[in-house]
């Protein structure tokens, strides 16, 4: 059997949105999962709507999701002759007809059928006397495919036995009155004329699929599989758009989300692997992926699922990949230099190695301005539960012990602590709340011990001073 042959055809008219990069997605992991080819066409025949900007941001969302396809880029517009020539086949064949009803008449005639209950009858076979007419007249023309008689079946490999009356299907236009071609001419001809054996796309397009059905079948060519995924919903239930919820890969990516996050997430959009996993690699995604494993249940679009996702995988990530993009971040926002960077090495590996099991998005590295940067402010719901009467007191004597400490290691500084801790007969939180707060700003964050390593006995002890000296003043505290 000769392997098969997808297609990914995005329309450079708008932003490339996750449900574009859902299908994508679906396409690649099939090529990938079973062989075959997977070509990318740019369905660019809208020319008032088609924008450079637009196809811009579908290669860059591609590219960033690490989605490859075969060969170059097809771009639609290039095959207009194709196009025609399928046309002037359909007319010969009687297949299709000129029509030259005006736009007021057509909605006219919209309104009378929709008011009686059937689908529009338009006039299919002109006297050769009307017609000279109306070419006479000056009148534009479109070109509609007649829609024959019967029904239209074909085999979903996700839903199964699909069945439409053609009852239901008005006979539409294939071609414009300007002589450019209405998407479900080009895209027949355009799957043809690549070989396409399957088309995944989503169940918006279930609609189209009866008439492109009928064009295949009308030209005398070979159908292509047509499966149709799940729709993706909002958590309101409302499905998802570009007009309602609907990001772009591109902003996802400026949120600090890693592709191979992402890729997973959708992958999960309307595939199951049939067990309870949920983080894969795209090798493992590659592996586990079948068509049987797809759904026709719509999914939810959930974020927090995705945000989970997304911290998972930078828990994957070796800390060294992590730090060079923590160091972009934190070299934009100020806080160091490339030099300083290289200088500080050893220690901001070890800074990230702590900052990773509490990131969400690549972003959350900037909430860790306290490595950097001495606190301005001090939480005030901090302050409140970890300040007390005895803390200026247990502090300076937690510092004299620190200031003390000949090797600044976290095993030697959690000796210390808890030495002094049990020497007060107090909890060791007594003492690592308060000396948390005055390193940092804030009650949360990695082990103290680990934190202060990193920090060094110096910052340390200055901070510890600083707060001493601060803690008590309402214009220093946060709210």
């Amino acid at each position: 059997m000769s392997k098969p042959v997808l297609r990914f055809a995005p329309s450079p008219t708008g932003g490339f949105h996750v449900g574009n990069a859902r299908t994508a997605l679906f396409n690649f992991l099939y090529v990938r999962h079973y062989g075959g080819r997977l070509h990318l066409r740019i369905e660019d025949t809208d020319r008032d709507r088609s924008t450079e900007a637009a196809l811009k941001t579908i290669r860059e969302g591609l590219d960033w999701l690490g989605i490859a396809f075969h060969g170059q880029p097809i771009f639609q517009s290039q095959n207009a002759d194709a196009h025609r020539k399928a046309v002037d086949r359909l007319l010969e064949t009687g297949h299709a007809y000129y029509a030259y009803e005006t736009p007021e008449e057509v909605r006219a005639m919209q309104q009378q059928a929709q008011a009686e209950g059937r689908r529009v009858r338009y006039t299919r076979n002109l006297t050769p006397e009307r017609r000279a007419a109306f070419e006479a007249e000056g009148r534009p023309k479109t070109v509609r495919f007649r829609v024959p008689e019967g029904e239209t079946v074909w085999q979903d490999p996700i839903r199964g036995t699909q069945r439409w009356d053609n009852v239901e299907v008005e006979d539409f236009i294939i071609l414009r009155a300007d002589g450019s071609p209405i998407y479900h001419l080009a895209v027949v001809v355009d799957d043809c004329d690549l070989g396409v054996t399957l088309v995944i796309r989503g169940a918006e397009h279930l609609s189209n699929t009866p008439k492109q059905v009928m064009l295949f079948q009308a030209l005398g060519w070979a159908v292509p599989a047509y499966a149709h995924t799940t729709l993706l919903m909002g958590p309101d239930g409302r499905k998802l758009s570009k007009r309602l919820g609907a990001t772009t890969v591109t902003e996802y990516r400026n949120q600090g989300l890693l592709p191979e996050a992402l890729f997973n997430f959708l992958a999960l959009q309307g595939w199951s692997p049939g067990d309870d996993r949920e983080v894969f690699t795209r090798e493992e995604l590659v592996e586990a992926f079948t068509v049987e494993g797809m759904l026709s249940k719509n999914a939810v679009f959930d974020e927090r699922k995705l945000a989970w996702l997304n911290g998972e995988h930078l828990r994957l990530k070796p800390v060294s990949e992590l730090l060079r993009t923590a160091l972009n971040l934190w070299i934009d926002a100020g806080w160091i230099t490339a030099e300083e960077a290289e200088a500080r090495r050893s220690s901001l590996l070890r800074a990230v190695r702590l900052m990773q099991p509490r990131i969400r998005t690549a972003r959350d590295f900037l909430n860790f301005e306290y490595f950097f940067n001495d606190p301005e402010i001090y939480e005030e719901k901090a302050r409140k539960k970890h300040w007390k009467v005895d803390s200026p007191s247990r502090l300076e004597l937690l510092i004299d012990r620190l200031e003390a400490l000949p090797d600044f290691s976290e095993r030697e500084i959690e000796g210390a602590t808890r030495t002094l801790s049990g020497q007060l007969g107090i909890s060791t939180g007594k003492l690592i709340h308060p000396t948390r707060l005055a390193l940092s700003g804030t009650n949360t964050g990695p082990g103290l011990f680990e934190m202060m390593d990193v920090l060094g006995q110096e910052t340390c002890i200055r901070r510890m001073k600083t707060g001493l000296e601060r803690l008590g003043r309402k214009e220093t505290v946060a709210r």
